[in-house]
């Protein structure tokens, strides 16, 4: 794909990232799984201090932690504009700072401009975002501009790089710790690479390699300590694993994502292409990729997929790769070839991004039907959200409430309008000790399930354990002393609803997918 320094380049650029934006624009609520809940978390940062329902459900509680990032943008976002408005501008400047460090990341390595780096749109909204791994994603970004200007500068003024370094490594730990990985990957590969294209038999090889991996150490240091003395660093918690077959299907999650046919045909066109171009020997790759590519795939499968409270741990891998395969790559290619190859692109590109589109606008009357129920809840109550749907792990999906089968549903935190629009407390608000800047306050505390995963089933309140000889969460039980309100999802499934638990409950509002309840607490005495 030749090289192009025309205004054709930058229309096509600028098409690229309206397309990213797109979706954005066409809803008001992206349906993002964790999106919700970190609205919710923001608006509280913003507000909360001075506002005398907030200030009694939940507490500031900043430390050193390397998952940050939205915490730290968006309260101010908040201060200027409505919460709606201002979430989805955060998720604009997650969808574009990635794609755009792509870019940058690879003109800085080739010292060209091409049209092959703008494919990174493909990968943009990998399972990971559409899960609302919102900082995560961020984190990504700011490693690529990261590790661009450190390979700019490392041509120029290296001295002054390192200072750079040293502010992107730290802003990437802030960011997401596989941020400050990747950043720390990409830098360290490069001076790798360095040393070896000096040619580790030449003379002064020696004080040359410990100088440029001094320099990289230098700019590391800090936030590896920060990490060691961070709170998360010590955290427990079960660790396990996928199957492999499963994990294998990881691969996948770049462009991931409401249609395996879509998916799958996407991976199948880049294989082709990719495979093309090595076979025919027309594939340029950075130093870096020969070094970085193994070393992702080996943490990978080393990688869990849960542990320290966290969950799909080992889908970060795959995105890194999917970001770094147009960052660190570029084709030598005929202009018909390169025309070819850039129209498959943006084919896929188009019906990736329509199809998102699509699933987004079917995903607004649900988030409709949730908030027109809440609006029923009374500032300063507390409101539990659970399921009416029974398995369907093996049935087909409805695309604008679940991604895929193996991850949650788009809905699990739609119960944060609760917090957003009038001011109560749910379930399943984020507030992880050593993960979130937030604690939920005494008496709320006893409510809250601070890892929010997973939503459970409302058959659980009738006594009935998830799993048999398995107690229920502790947030559940003598449920009705503890909630005021039962949010009920997918309560278009049970015709028999209203008929619930009849002494315990009061049906208040019904809309579509979303029903509320009313919980008739224990009289004393």
């Amino acid at each position: 794909m030749a090289a192009d320094t025309g205004e054709a380049w930058w229309i096509a650029l600028g098409a690229m990232l309206l397309g990213l934006i797109l979706p954005l624009l066409l809803v008001e609520v992206p349906p993002l799984t964790d999106y919700p809940n970190h609205l919710a978390r923001a608006l509280f940062l913003a507000f909360g201090a001075t506002d005398p329902i907030m200030s009694k459900m939940f507490a500031a509680n900043w430390q050193i932690a390397p998952n940050l990032a939205l915490d730290i943008v968006l309260p101010p976002l908040l201060r200027i504009m409505p919460p709606l408005i201002a979430g989805k501008v955060l998720l604009g400047f997650a969808a574009v700072l990635p794609a755009t460090g792509a870019i940058a990341f690879n003109r800085a390595c080739f010292e060209r401009r091409s049209y092959w780096p703008l494919a990174v749109g493909l990968v943009v909204y990998n399972v990971p975002f559409l899960l609302g791994f919102i900082n995560f994603q961020i984190g990504v970004g700011v490693a690529l501009w990261g590790a661009a200007a450190w390979v700019w500068m490392a041509r120029q003024q290296p001295v002054l790089g390192v200072a750079v370094g040293i502010a992107f490594g730290v802003a990437a730990f802030f960011s997401h710790l596989f941020a400050f990985a990747l950043y720390a990957l990409l830098i360290g590969c490069w001076e790798a690479a360095v040393v070896v294209q000096r040619g580790l038999k030449s003379d002064g090889i020696v004080p040359f390699a410990v100088r440029r991996f001094g320099y990289a150490t230098i700019a590391l240091i800090g936030p590896a300590v920060l990490y060691l003395v961070s709170p998360l660093a010590g955290t427990g918690g079960a660790v396990f694993r996928n199957q492999w077959l499963t994990k294998l299907k990881t691969f996948a999650v770049p462009v991931a994502g409401y249609s395996p046919l879509l998916t799958y045909g996407i991976l199948a066109v880049l294989v082709l292409i990719l495979a093309g171009l090595l076979i025919t020997r027309r594939l340029r790759i950075a130093p870096l990729a020969f070094l970085a590519f193994p070393l992702l795939t080996l943490v990978f499968f080393a990688l869990p997929t849960g542990a320290k409270g966290v969950f799909y741990i080992d889908t970060r891998i795959p995105v890194m790769m999917g970001f770094l395969l147009f960052a660190a790559t570029m084709p030598r290619v005929p202009r018909p070839i390169g025309a070819a190859i850039f129209l498959a692109i943006a084919v896929m590109f188009v019906a990736r991004m329509s199809l998102i589109s699509r699933v987004w606008i079917d995903a607004q009357q649900d988030v409709s039907d949730v908030r027109g129920v809440l609006s029923a809840v009374t500032p300063g109550s507390r409101v539990l959200a659970v399921d009416d749907l029974v398995d369907t792990s093996n049935g087909p999906i409805v695309r604008s409430r679940s991604l895929a089968h193996d991850y949650p549903n788009s809905f699990w935190h739609y119960a944060s309008f609760a917090f957003i629009d009038r001011r109560a407390f749910w379930s399943d608000a984020f507030t992880l000790y050593g993960q979130q800047p937030v604690i939920a306050q005494p008496y709320y505390d006893r409510s809250g399930n601070p890892g929010a995963f997973p939503m459970q089933n409302i058959h659980l309140l009738t006594g009935v354990d998830a799993i048999p000889g398995k107690p229920k969460p502790s947030y559940l039980t003598n449920w009705p002393l503890k909630f005021d309100y039962i949010l009920v999802m997918n309560a278009s499934s049970d015709p028999n609803l209203e008929k619930f638990l009849p002494g315990k409950l009061r049906l208040i509002s019904k809309q579509g997918f979303a029903a509320l309840f009313e919980v008739r607490h224990p009289t004393a005495g």
